[in-house]
This record gives C-alpha cells, structure tokens and sequence, in this order.
C-alpha cells in the first residue's frame, strides 16, 4: 500500500517537472530566431512564412512574412512561387502584380553568437585568507560558441496582389505563365 502512494507521488511529481519543462520550451521559443526564413506556410498569424486571401475569382492576395535576415530578393521569389502555386491549382495558366507592399516592424530576436577565436583566457585575482594568499580565476562575460543573445531584428511584410487569367493579353504585358515561375529553383541568386 505504501508503495502505491510513492507511485502516484511518483506520477504527480514527473507530470509537474514535465509541465515545467513544456512551459519553459514555450517561453524561450515564442521570441523569434535571427535568421533567414525558408520557404513555408505560415502556422499562425504570427508565424514566418506565407500566407493568402482571395480578393476575387481571379484576384489573390499573397503575404510573405519573413525576418530581415532573408534575402530581400528570395522574400519577393517567395511570393510569387506562392501565388503562381495558387493560380496553378485554381486551374489558372498566368498571373501578374498588380500591386506590392513591404512594411518593416522591429521586434527582438534571439540570435546565436558565433565565435571562431581561441578561448579567453578567464582573469585572475589575488584572494587573501588568514592562511595566505591565492591567484583565483574570475569569470567574465565573454561569448562562447553556444551563446544565445538577444537582438533588434526587423519582421518583414512583403505583400503582392496578383490577378490571374488563363489569357495572357487581359494581364498586359508584365504577366508570368505559372510554369515558369514554378520551374525557377527557390533559391537566392549568388552573388560574385
């Protein structure tokens, strides 16, 4: 009997250091990563990533939410691969931009500090007893290789409307066929 009630301690005690677990994994990732935004929907309103709305039959709205760590030209590439998807499953053969938007809001991020130099060597300081004197190292707040540090980003808000048609001359002269902006490899063009 007694050792049922060690078990549900036991129990009791293991759900609450989990639930702690879970809740502090919660609190470290709700602030968001310093780096590139790849290619994605996005989950959430909040999240990174793409996103869209029909304005019409042939009008969408595509919203590509990415950190300023991404490529500005990878962000637009983006959009459009997200807006030409949508057209090509709408059954639609072109697209065009009617409209784009970009709008920057600054948020802080957690950002890992990479260091490739040689250790630091931690400061020394005399410490003096009764029984004499010893060199003691004093910790300082160098960065390590593992540091994670807060930092400014700005979020950024690339939006495009695009209408879609499967007759090329009612999009004028500035309109895409969906397979080729699908047959472009999503990737930022490399600069010399």
């Amino acid at each position: 009997m007694g050792s049922t009630i060690i078990k549900k301690k036991l129990k009791t005690t293991l759900a609450l250091i989990g639930a702690t677990f879970a809740l502090a994994l919660t609190g470290c990732s709700s602030s968001p990563i310093a780096a590139p935004t790849p290619y994605k929907s996005a989950s959430s309103k909040a999240a990174y990533g793409y996103s869209s709305e029909k304005l019409s039959d042939n009008e969408i709205k595509v919203l590509f939410k990415a950190t300023d760590k991404t490529p500005a030209d990878l962000v637009q590439q983006y959009a459009l691969y997200r807006a030409a998807e949508i057209a090509k499953s709408q059954g639609f053969s072109h697209l065009a931009i009617v409209k784009t938007s970009v709008d920057k809001k600054p948020v802080m991020a957690r950002e890992i500090m990479a260091n490739n130099e040689q250790p630091v060597a931690f400061q020394t300081d005399k410490q003096c007893t009764m029984s004499g004197c010893d060199e003691v190292a004093q910790p300082m707040a160098v960065p390590s290789t593992n540091d994670v540090v807060k930092t400014q980003i700005n979020d950024i808000y690339f939006t495009i409307d695009v209408k879609i048609s499967n007759d090329l001359n009612a999009l004028g002269k500035n309109a895409f066929t969906v397979e080729e902006v699908l047959s472009e490899p999503l990737a930022s063009k490399k600069q010399n």
